[in-house]
């Protein structure tokens, strides 16, 4: 591009192209700060209505001495820009009315009188759930399972302080794979408690 393309492109936005749009890229990358050339870039994007043009205004916006000044171009760009109708405008526009089709006959409706007494006649009932009283022996069996999926530290001290050597050594290997960071840590605790064992 050459300086009188340039000043021409100033003066009239509307002469912009869709080859310049390369040229004003390659000007903005070897002139990062120059605010004309990213309005410039700005408005061709947006007269070609490309995908980059959201992104280059607000990189034009940060570079603008005065916002005003590039919303003023944007808009008179727009005002003189004749839009191109979209081809899926133009199909919609071309495809006939499609032709309204008759109603299926459906059965006459039933009055709510008649809704009423079909309702009674048939006397639907409904079913109530069983109902489950409560049972001290389930409770106490439930209470005496032990949730394998529970695990923690806490846990583990409870069962070596109550003797139970064998489930604290099982939480504190699943602690172990659980936490691997800690995995030395875990491992001391084992040995702690099957040394207890033995003992």
């Amino acid at each position: 591009m050459n300086k009188e393309q340039f000043i021409n492109y100033l003066q009239n936005p509307e002469n912009l192209t869709t080859d310049s749009v390369g040229e004003l890229t390659e000007i903005v990358s070897r002139f990062h700060y120059c605010q004309s050339v990213h309005i410039l870039l700005t408005l061709n994007l947006f007269k070609e209505e490309n995908v980059l043009y959201n992104a280059s205004l607000k990189t034009t916006a940060i570079y603008a001495g005065d916002r005003r000044v590039l919303k003023q171009k944007i808009d008179r760009l727009e005002q003189n820009a004749i839009r191109k109708p979209l081809p899926i405008a133009i199909e919609l526009q071309i495809q006939p009315e499609p032709q309204p089709q008759p109603e299926p006959q459906s059965q006459p409706k039933k009055t709510k009188q008649e809704l009423l007494d079909e309702f009674i006649k048939n006397q639907p009932s409904i079913s109530r759930g069983k109902e489950t009283f409560f049972s001290a022996i389930e409770a106490s069996r439930k209470s005496i399972v032990d949730e394998e999926n529970i695990v923690s530290e806490t846990l583990a001290k409870i069962y070596l302080d109550q003797h139970y050597f064998e489930k604290a050594i099982k939480i504190y290997e699943k602690l172990s794979l659980k936490y691997p960071e800690k995995s030395i840590y875990f491992a001391a605790l084992i040995e702690k408690a099957k040394n207890e064992v033995k003992s």
